[in-house]
């Protein structure tokens, strides 16, 4: 029997006993197993939350860092239930499906369907998106690179603010150690490092996080660029370490840019990569994410300043260009990633980058939706970055929409 529905964030199921997550005190005293019941989870819970059997929350949405990394961990997550940490009874036994969002009480089999194993090699480049750098080794033989290295997690798992990693003088040596992972293990396939990108409520709880200012929409407040840019030695740690890296050999790195809203902040980031001694465009690609319609009507400005890569993110652009908090429960069904405004937009980039031989590839959560793989295809982006566990998946989407693609072509000049 379903006694609550939610959104499922990946195709993964669990079976344990309610476990209510109050405070601090009650993370530390998982065992292991347990269907975890939060109010609100943080990527700080993560440390604990890997060795859930299923995590279930009132709040967030799919495109929420944290059910992007539990599906990373194969944790079985419904999101957006809006009320499981009242309904679900402490103790209970539920079986959470990740693929429908819907849970259950008591045990439940499901039926599924296994997709092939079988690889197809499209035209366009298949990439991952990586949050947690040691399983760089078991994906790197099936991608042809790395979209975006969200480095946050590994900051997070140290249970410190960077400003406390920095203050200790440990802040790049935390990020080269994570990226050296993942670039040795892609090697020679590009790398692409995407600076900070934390919301302050995300760093609250970690020690030294009470300087962070309280914030109602933090989605919306002070993160991406220019937070890094109102604390420039956060952002000259964050250099230091892939200098470090690039002394060492690791000649497959670039670096991104999230969130911009002017090129001024593209501007002054690569200024404060200067000063760490990396030349942009020379000793590495450097390019930005596109997450603003300030960014995406201004892009001329960026292709001016230097540009060697652009990657797009659905999510936040969206959130952005429909007021839509991407996390609201309340507002859930106006968020929509392929609203016409979004794809009118994502559409123009996509060609002005085409125009300049820049590449474009999508990240996040988007690149894991077949649909919206396929008409970014036809659209005519360079590469498409998708989640660990979806690489076999949105390789044969992308292998069969090019071949429809090219069956289209030839029937058209039949005629």
């Amino acid at each position: 029997m379903i006694i609550l529905r939610g959104i499922g964030t990946g195709p993964y199921v669990g079976v344990g006993h309610v476990k209510k997550i109050g405070n601090d005190e009650d993370l530390r005293d998982l065992k292991g197993g347990e269907i975890v019941v939060v109010s609100r989870a943080s990527r700080d819970m993560l440390s604990y939350l890997h060795q859930a059997g299923g995590v279930v929350t009132d709040y967030g949405g799919i495109t929420s860092h944290v059910a992007i990394i539990l599906r990373e961990m194969k944790v079985p997550c419904i999101v957006g239930t809006g009320s499981g940490s009242t309904k679900l009874k402490e103790g209970t036994l539920v079986t959470v499906d990740g693929k429908t969002g819907n849970i259950y009480e008591g045990f439940m089999e499901r039926d599924d369907k296994t997709d092939s194993s079988e690889v197809h090699y499209p035209a366009t480049p298949i990439k991952v998106n990586l949050n947690i750098p040691e399983i760089a080794w078991k994906v790197a033989p099936w991608s042809e690179g790395v979209g975006s290295i969200r480095i946050e997690n590994s900051i997070i798992r140290t249970g410190k603010h960077p400003q406390v990693l920095l203050d200790e003088g440990r802040l790049s040596k935390v990020i080269a150690d994570s990226v050296r992972l993942i670039a040795h293990a892609f090697h020679p396939k590009p790398v692409w490092f995407r600076t900070f990108d934390i919301a302050t409520d995300e760093l609250k709880r970690l020690d030294g996080g009470s300087i962070e200012p309280d914030e109602h929409n933090p989605l919306l407040g002070l993160r991406g660029i220019h937070k890094d840019l109102e604390n420039p030695e956060i952002l000259k740690a964050e250099f230091e370490a892939i200098s470090k890296l690039l002394d060492e050999g690791y000649d497959n790195l670039g670096v991104k840019v999230p969130l911009v809203r002017d090129v001024s902040e593209y501007r002054e980031a690569k200024n404060i990569m200067c000063e760490v001694g990396i030349r942009p465009h020379r000793d590495l690609p450097v390019g930005v994410s596109i997450e603003t319609p300030s960014a995406v009507f201004t892009l001329d400005e960026f292709i001016k300043e230097g540009l060697d890569f652009v990657t797009l993110g659905m999510s936040d652009l969206a959130m952005c260009t429909l007021a839509v908090d991407r996390r609201g429960v309340k507002v859930a069904k106006h968020f929509n990633l392929t609203h016409k405004s979004v794809l009118h937009m994502i559409e123009m980039v996509i060609k002005k980058c085409n125009q300049n031989h820049i590449e474009t590839c999508i990240c996040g959560h988007a690149g894991s939706d077949p649909a919206i793989v396929r008409w970014l295809v036809e659209t005519g982006i360079s590469s498409i970055s998708t989640n660990p566990d979806q690489i076999l998946k949105i390789r044969k989407v992308v292998f069969i929409a090019e071949k429809t693609m090219i069956n289209r072509g030839f029937a058209d000049k039949v005629k």
